[in-house]
């Protein structure tokens, strides 16, 4: 075995009903687009508001929640049901009904410049994956795929949706 194998986990995780603070992209299809397109200044305008259940992530919506005139690249915040705070500027509030999730999440890394490598990292094990192996199948159709930040502590996580498999 290499010593450069790395390993990442991938658990079962249920996402119960809440909303999402969205910001959606018009003609970007990834988080590099989407930052052209609508600069970066959506990461903190997100990150201090209160009550939120996750952190800030990037999103690749299913084609349900696609208005017309717009992408397939979001970022979101998610928010309960109840919320009851201000909503930024430029920012709508979406549900998100509750799903199973397979979060893939790579291993931490020494370098903090590394982070392009550990989004490589996760997508190159989301391709390789066979989830049909464990009785699900990604279900990208129903829900949308959660991409969050890398860091060199927690490396890279992502998070898509799957059904079981009948």
């Amino acid at each position: 075995m290499s010593e450069n194998q790395r390993t990442v986990t991938v658990t079962i995780t249920p996402k119960q009903d809440c909303k999402l603070i969205l910001k959606r992209g018009i003609e970007s299809e990834d988080y590099f687009a989407f930052c052209a397109e609508m600069g970066c200044n959506w990461w903190e305008i997100l990150e201090i508001v209160p009550g939120a259940l996750d952190k800030v992530v990037f999103l690749e919506l299913p084609p349900h929640m696609i208005p017309p005139g717009t992408s397939k690249a979001a970022v979101a915040l998610e928010i309960p049901l109840d919320f009851s705070g201000e909503i930024p500027k430029g920012f709508e509030v979406v549900p998100l009904p509750s799903s199973l999730y397979m979060w893939f999440n790579g291993a931490a890394y020494e370098d903090e410049s590394w982070y392009g490598c550990a989004h490589e990292e996760i997508y190159r094990a989301i391709a390789n994956y066979k989830p049909e192996l464990y009785g699900y199948e990604f279900a990208k159709d129903i829900a949308p795929t959660f991409t969050y930040g890398a860091s060199a502590i927690n490396g890279c996580r992502t998070i898509i949706p799957v059904r079981k498999i009948k």
